[in-house]
């Protein structure tokens, strides 16, 4: 790539034009595309796991190293958050949230321009958000996109708590490193491909039984959220970071007891989200009907919301079995409670929205059985 397609020019020195869908939000520039439902589709199942995974931790620490840097990410954009999918060297609230809010990352404006971003010093560069230079020092950046089946997920980034500049040599190496990334992140995101052939009818109410059992744990979530919110910010500080208090869950006294209830019943929602986002699949590819195919895209946003969910439960878990500090974890709180009341909010609504369409693609594809029988539990 030649180094006039770098974004590494001062912002007094190139201009950026502003597209009619794009909003600004102080000096950030915030456009549409991020929400592209295309690109969105390709977050799925295992690409969104926060557990290990030895290929894409192999290519965070060799990109460190090539870099001589502290830090390495690879991060996925989602609608709420910033997932740092894969990580070396980051602060212990980061790596044990997995996440931060995606207002304040650096890699959404490679996932924007589709090209590497390259920050010399933070501290004075009016492109990027300044949370994390206050928080954790960071000072210098170098970013190139990641990719599953074309479309940029996110980037694969190295990061310094001093200003550098990152010449053409590192970027190069970021950018192969870039290819063993997209290939791993393909391949996670073709582990989810749609089940083998089955009933409809039959797999229409095991997603009818699937919501439920998925809204009775987001409920059972709300102390998680509660708690993070009474510690993190009070009205005064909700309405400055546009929280609106109104939506969120009341906040109670919470006991170890409760939080670890809650933490335990996230963790078992993962692999029914999952296997609910198999069985859309599997039911909008064998049923033509619009309401099937409604179904693949609403589980496909919940299993997402879910995973947004999951920093900000990852951190109360930290601070149960004593990871995290209280301090440590109030840093890694800031950055994600927003996000995490959004995606509780949204997940709560896929959730109903799945719940219906499971319904109207019942009565679609009934058709006519012998002897008049009713479809399987429609009891």
């Amino acid at each position: 790539m030649a180094g006039s397609s770098l974004r590494s020019e001062p912002p007094s020195t190139r201009r950026r034009e502003m597209p009619r869908d794009a909003v600004r939000a102080g000096n950030l520039l915030i456009m549409a595309d991020l929400n592209d439902p295309v690109r969105l589709a390709e977050l799925r199942g295992a690409v969104l796991r926060a557990d290990a995974d030895a290929i894409l931790d192999a290519c965070v620490v060799r990109a460190a190293k090539l870099a001589r840097s502290p830090i390495a990410v690879v991060s996925l954009l989602v609608r709420h958050v910033q997932l740092l999918r894969a990580q070396h060297g980051l602060p212990l609230e980061l790596a044990v949230s997995c996440a931060t809010s995606r207002s304040n990352s650096f890699c959404q404006l490679v996932v924007l321009d589709e090209v590497p971003l390259i920050v010399d010093d933070a501290l004075r560069d009016e492109r990027v958000p300044k949370e994390l230079v206050e928080s954790y020092g960071i000072r210098a950046y170098a970013g190139v996109p990641v990719r599953a089946h074309g479309h940029v997920l996110g980037a694969l980034c190295v990061l310094d708590v001093v200003p550098r500049r990152f010449d053409q040599r590192i970027v190069g190496a970021l950018e192969q490193l870039a290819i063993d990334v997209s290939g791993r992140l393909s391949a996670l995101s073709l582990s989810d491909a749609p089940l083998a052939s089955a009933d409809v009818q039959e797999r229409l109410v095991r997603v009818e039984q699937a919501t439920r059992a998925l809204e009775r744990a987001l409920l059972a979530l709300s102390p998680v959220i509660a708690a993070a919110q009474a510690a993190t910010a009070g009205p005064r500080v909700d309405a400055a970071r546009g929280i609106d208090a109104s939506h969120a869950p009341r906040a109670t006294h919470v006991t170890p007891a409760s939080l670890r209830a809650a933490v335990s019943c996230w963790r078992d929602m993962s692999p029914v989200a999952e296997e609910l986002c198999e069985e859309a699949a599997a039911i909008a590819s064998a049923s033509p009907c619009e309401a099937a195919s409604g179904l693949a895209t609403e589980a496909r946003a919940l299993a997402r919301n879910l995973a947004e969910i999951g920093p900000l439960v990852r951190l109360a878990e930290g601070v149960l079995d004593g990871t995290l500090g209280e301090a440590a974890a109030a840093k890694g709180r800031a950055l994600v409670l927003r996000g995490a009341l959004d995606a509780h909010e949204a997940a709560s609504a896929a959730v109903q929205k799945l719940r219906a369409g499971a319904l109207r693609a019942r009565a679609a594809t009934a058709g006519p059985r012998s002897g008049g029988a009713a479809p399987p539990g429609a009891a």
